[in-house]
């Protein structure tokens, strides 16, 4: 059976996206979407999981994300990425680092140097079309659209 991915996208208003391993074996796969706020729910939500069934893929994010960014937002995206990575190595889950660059080529839309809220709409737009069954918010697409990167990587 293979593994179940849980793709992460650690912004300030980020969240998960689950692809369950009990169904991935005979169709797409139950997709469940957590937004997080608060790190314990992000830390309970880990330690529901069991390591052995998962993969995490996460954002790897940027030193410096742009000159628009304050730098509150980048100390918030940094903040969590730390504790994502932290809290899912400790939980002994196997984890991949992936550059937005990576993940984001190809996808419908994509422009170098748009503005983020144009961005993000392009972002949530590409996973929404790929996954129109799923109820997908801006704190989920980026999520979404990393756990399907890996999963098409992987196979």
């Amino acid at each position: 059976m293979s593994k179940g991915i849980i793709g992460i996208d650690p912004g300030k208003g980020g969240g998960c996206c689950i692809l369950r391993p009990e169904t991935y074996a005979v169709g797409p796969g139950t997709i469940d979407l957590k937004p997080w706020r608060i790190d314990h729910e992000f830390i309970d939500l880990m330690q529901s999981l069991n390591p052995e069934d998962y993969e995490v893929v996460v954002e790897d994010v940027p030193a410096f994300v742009s000159a628009v960014t304050s730098n509150a937002s980048s100390f918030k995206l940094g903040q969590n990425f730390g504790l994502i990575i932290g809290v899912s190595r400790a939980l002994r889950f196997a984890t991949h680092l992936v550059k937005p660059q990576i993940w984001q080529k190809g996808l419908v839309g994509l422009k170098p140097k748009m503005g983020y809220t144009l961005r993000k709409r392009v972002l949530k737009d590409n996973a929404i079309r790929m996954y129109p069954d799923l109820k997908i918010t801006n704190a989920t697409a980026d999520a979404v659209l990393v756990m399907d990167w890996y999963k098409n990587e992987r196979n």
